[in-house]
């Protein structure tokens, strides 16, 4: 499956301020509180219709239909403001009929990368712990509901390597991957959902010059970065994060023949979400470009980890990732 960079959504680009934002009718819940006002576009000016913190009703959405409108507009001065609308009305944008998959998917890939963005710049924050389940719990729902969700939410990402893109693709690629091998179980799926996504929170606690650095890290800067999955561990803990989304953050490193880090764990002793991540977590990175290595095609990324790692990973587990991702006829 090849990866395409998306265009940017002229919804979300603020780099000209404050703005009107076209809002498609469908994708307003009915029956709750919008924390920002709703205006309308009549006679080249927008007018208020609805104020904050006022319900948008039923009544509400069959006389807008009646006149034929399609989009209501919200007043943001950010993209976090868009953001957090998406996601109060998420839940309802993914469930509904009327809503094409692909919007489906652009809205809950947006939501979750500004999810993973806050994440990392406030681990500890609890109120963004609770809503990064609110967005597994939709992308479990989209990829259940509609087979071409899953290459939807992985077209919209891009060659370049950004954490928060990173970790919202491997949380797409191992839910799709836990699916695939036959796990339907939603808890089983939700915490090892949230592990994929926070799989990376612990970087926040290591330099930004590591990070980011072009070249070959000296011993001494291994040693810190090796240590990212005990980070990500302790912070997650901290929000009381499920078992198994912990161990998937503490484990994502780990490789099936015993090499693999913080704890050298071998075989079954790595429990299957754990397994996934790890699987997963490295073709995102081969893929994508990041500071010291360009993007790998999938057909590469997927040779090196079939062949030239093939004892790192579930041989059984890479077969049905290729059999997904449509490498292999």
């Amino acid at each position: 499956m090849k990866k395409v960079v998306s265009k940017v959504d002229p919804q979300f680009d603020f780099s000209a301020g404050k703005k009107y934002v076209s809002i498609d009718l469908e994708f307003i819940e009915l029956d709750t509180v919008c924390d920002q006002e709703i205006y309308l576009y009549t006679h080249d000016r927008y007018v208020l219709y609805r104020g904050a913190n006022v319900p948008f009703t039923l009544q509400d959405k069959l006389r807008l239909d009646s006149s034929k409108t399609k989009f209501i507009y919200i007043f943001c001065e950010n993209e976090q403001q868009l953001r957090r609308f998406y996601e109060k009305n998420l839940t309802n944008i993914i469930e509904n009929d009327k809503v094409p998959t692909q919007k489906k998917a652009d809205v809950l890939y947006r939501c979750a990368l500004g999810i993973a963005q806050d994440i990392f710049e406030r681990p500890d924050h609890a109120e963004t712990m609770h809503r990064s389940k609110g967005v597994v719990d939709c992308t479990i729902r989209l990829l259940f509901k509609d087979s071409n969700a899953f290459a939807n939410m992985i077209n919209l990402s891009g060659h370049d390597y950004y954490t928060y893109t990173h970790s919202v693709n491997v949380l797409t690629f191992t839910l799709s991957l836990l699916s695939s091998l036959g796990f339907k179980d939603q808890k089983f799926l939700k915490d090892a959902g949230m592990g994929a996504l926070l799989h990376d929170v612990g970087k926040s606690k290591v330099p930004i010059a590591i990070l980011n650095k072009p070249s070959k890290l000296t011993e001494e800067e291994w040693a810190v970065m090796k240590n990212h999955p005990v980070f990500g561990a302790e912070i997650v803990e901290k929000a009381k994060m499920p078992e198994r989304g912990v161990d998937v953050i503490v484990q994502h490193h780990e490789r099936v023949n015993g090499k693999g880090y913080p704890h050298g764990l071998y075989g079954e002793a790595i429990p299957i979400a754990s397994q996934v991540v790890s699987l997963v977590d490295a073709y995102d990175a081969m893929t994508s470009d990041r500071v010291y290595q360009k993007a790998r095609k999938p057909f590469e990324a997927m040779r090196i980890i079939s062949q030239e790692m093939k004892d790192h990973y579930n041989p059984g587990m890479v077969e049905t990732f290729i059999r997904m991702l449509n490498l292999k006829k």
